[in-house]
């Protein structure tokens, strides 16, 4: 496709990145320039359940990932971004690895995010965790990102059914799946006729990790959860 896209991520290779870097030469997109910014080590977190692939689909960095699927590579600091994104004309800006982002660079930039949660019921970290502990939907929302966590303009959402053979796990990948079509789906989605709304920050809690308090309690609260919301 002609239209040309540009992907923020980190310069060390993640699943998200690949992920997103794939599906994207998949559907036939090939004018992509991935902005790779620093990644910052931060304090490891060890949770009592996993629930997000972390394992890599190829062991390359970024960068060679990059030249094999013949789009350019190009390193940058944060604080460069908004120069760069100034300077060249894209369709659209999607977000495959990144913490905050200035504040700055988002009034100024149309940036797309997809969120493992159905906004604005779950706002925050391990959203599906919280949906499935406090009986709230889940889905993924993608929107376009403001100085706000979880909140913007709403580009699309779609919720998940939980089926009588999904188990913890399954909901995971079936999330997860969900999360990165529809980050690439939506460079489609805004070509077509539709009305772009701000999303809420009122009427849900603004969550941080789960404690492991919680998650000892969390397949337990899936198998309520399943039995209130099976279709």
């Amino acid at each position: 496709m002609s239209k040309k896209i540009a992907v923020i991520c980190y310069n060390k290779p993640t699943r998200k990145t690949q992920e997103v870097l794939l599906r994207l030469k998949g559907k036939g997109y090939n004018d992509v320039d991935v902005y790779a910014i620093p990644f910052i080590l931060r304090k490891t977190l060890h949770p009592l359940i996993a629930h997000r692939p972390s394992e890599l689909l190829v062991k390359i960095d970024n960068e060679q990932l990059v030249a094999n699927l013949n789009f350019t590579y190009i390193s940058k600091e944060i604080e460069e971004l908004d120069e760069c994104f100034t300077k060249k004309s894209y369709h659209s800006i999607l977000i495959a690895g990144a913490g905050l982002l200035p504040e700055s660079l988002v009034s100024r930039h149309k940036l797309i995010n997809s969120h493992p949660g159905y906004l604005p019921y779950v706002r925050g970290l391990d959203a599906l965790k919280w949906a499935i502990y406090k009986n709230l939907p889940i889905g993924v929302t993608v929107h376009y990102v403001d100085k706000y966590a979880d909140a913007g303009l709403l580009i699309t959402q779609e919720k998940l059914d939980i089926l009588s053979e999904d188990t913890f796990h399954s909901m995971c990948f079936k999330l997860w799946n969900l999360e990165m079509q529809l980050l690439v789906d939506s460079i489609e989605i805004i070509d077509t006729d539709i009305q772009l709304l701000p999303l809420s920050t009122e009427g849900g809690e603004s969550h941080r990790r789960m404690p492991k308090d919680k998650e000892k309690k969390l397949f337990q609260k899936f198998e309520e959860y399943k039995n209130r919301n099976i279709k």
